[in-house]
């Protein structure tokens, strides 16, 4: 008995670099890491290398940031988007924002978080889309033509505004027609020589100039001179 409990911890044949030896079932994982025997009692060990579990960490942190910021960008895309149709709908319609309100059947503060960029749903997205795709399609080019012809009552008295409400788009564009709005030209770019006269001098380059007085050229002006006429002797 005495020599039992005075014997010494089984020694291992081998260890890690990673520290000291753990039992894998007190643990509860599966480590990677390296086998070891005992001689004398057979026992087996497991070393576990702790460095490759925390190399583990970043890489999965790394994998849910990237997801986290993709989901981030993307939410971003889609509000200014929402924002950008919204700014186009009221510049295009030339309609104020209670009554571009009364179009989605939402309040004008709603209106307003939109245009900031908050969430709108899906079947207001929807409206909005549809509503910007019958204004481009009437448009005149003047917001106030397009508004005029949007409150300007039919033969029957109704408003093509109120067939927007009702959610009359097809109506509305074979009412109105089509606007046929003039097309803004489209610029060419410019050539590398007039890039480069259009440069400014650089400053260093004028820094003797300005130590001289600028020349310029100032034509003389001749006095006015007085003519006086001479009458003949016939008094003519």
């Amino acid at each position: 008995m005495n020599t039992l409990l005075e014997k010494k911890p089984p020694e291992l044949i081998s260890t890690s670099a990673g520290g000291s030896m753990v039992h894998s079932q007190s643990q509860g994982i599966i480590p990677r890491g390296f086998l070891a025997i005992d001689k004398t009692t057979y026992s087996l060990y497991t070393t576990v290398d702790f460095n490759w579990l925390i190399a583990l960490a970043p890489t999965a942190n790394a994998v849910g940031l990237s997801a986290t910021s993709d989901s981030i960008q993307s939410t971003q895309k889609h509000e200014n988007n929402t924002q950008k149709s919204i700014n186009e709908l009221r510049r295009l319609s030339g309609l104020t924002w209670e009554q571009l309100a009364q179009l989605f059947n939402v309040s004008r503060r709603t209106l307003h978080f939109w245009a900031s960029g908050q969430k709108i749903n899906s079947f207001n997205e929807e409206k909005l889309n549809r509503l910007l795709g019958v204004i481009r399609s009437i448009d005149k080019g003047s917001a106030s033509l397009n508004r005029d012809l949007l409150l300007k009552p039919n033969s029957d008295g109704t408003l093509p505004f109120d067939l927007l409400i009702a959610g009359k788009y097809p109506e509305v564009k074979d009412l109105l027609g089509s606007g046929n709005a003039p097309q803004r030209p489209k610029l060419n770019p410019l050539s590398e020589d007039v890039i480069k006269s259009r440069t400014p001098i650089n400053p260093e380059n004028l820094v003797d100039a300005l130590q001289e007085p600028i020349h310029r050229e100032v034509g003389r002006s001749r006095p006015a001179k007085s003519v006086r006429s001479r009458k003949n002797s016939s008094g003519q």
